[in-house]
């Protein structure tokens, strides 16, 4: 029982702050599963068009590439961040199917941040809604980050998380279709989570 307390200083409305940051992380993304993604209209538009070597830039020094002809909705693209970094979150999306990423502190495996993700969704949600079904498989970026991938099914949607830990930043990949989409990504999706990789930010 001593192991599991913790100190009234490292408490912050009664939860342990080392553990708050990573539960935020976590909960941004179910969010995004729960109250986004059945919202998205299939005819959705304002962003803008993604060119040949556009790179989209994530907080924690982690940057990905979109795929060409997609729209870029959310994100900020390498060259137009601020001084300090790129934004914790991004969204392309083509037709009915949308990739959205989310960054931030993490401090576990891939695989903790994936079952992470799963608890909360499943809390979320009850029976209904999105859920994670079967085991999570492997996937490598071609920068050589190690993750795992796991198919989800729901009501409205169905679709893949990936998840990977880079120098210490979870980041979250979440790509949603209509029911019943063909079976496996697409190669331009399955492209665009394994570029994912440390920017020179994330290389100091």
């Amino acid at each position: 029982m001593l192991d599991t307390w913790v100190p009234v200083e490292r408490r912050w409305f009664g939860l342990d702050r080392a553990t708050i940051a990573p539960a935020l992380v976590v909960l941004g993304l179910a969010g995004v599963l729960a109250i986004v993604v059945p919202s998205i209209d299939h005819a959705i538009s304002g962003g803008e068009r993604v060119r040949a070597g556009d790179v989209v830039v994530l907080e924690g020094g982690v940057e990905f590439t979109p795929a060409v002809g997609w729209e870029l909705t959310d994100g900020i693209l390498r060259g137009e961040q601020p001084r300090a970094a790129g934004s914790s979150t991004a969204r392309v999306v083509n037709g009915p199917v949308t990739l959205s990423v989310r960054t931030g502190r993490f401090p576990g495996t891939p695989a903790a941040l994936l079952e992470q993700i799963k608890k909360t969704t499943d809390a979320l949600h009850g029976k209904h809604g999105l859920h994670v079904t079967g085991p999570a498989a492997p996937i490598q970026a071609r920068g050589g980050e190690s993750g795992v991938i796991a198919r989800y099914r729901g009501t409205s949607a169905d679709g893949a998380l990936a998840a990977f830990v880079v120098n210490g930043t979870g980041v979250e990949f979440a790509v949603t279709g209509p029911p019943n989409m063909s079976h496996g990504l697409t190669p331009q999706v399955t492209e665009m989570i394994t570029s994912v990789g440390a920017g020179p930010e994330g290389r100091r």
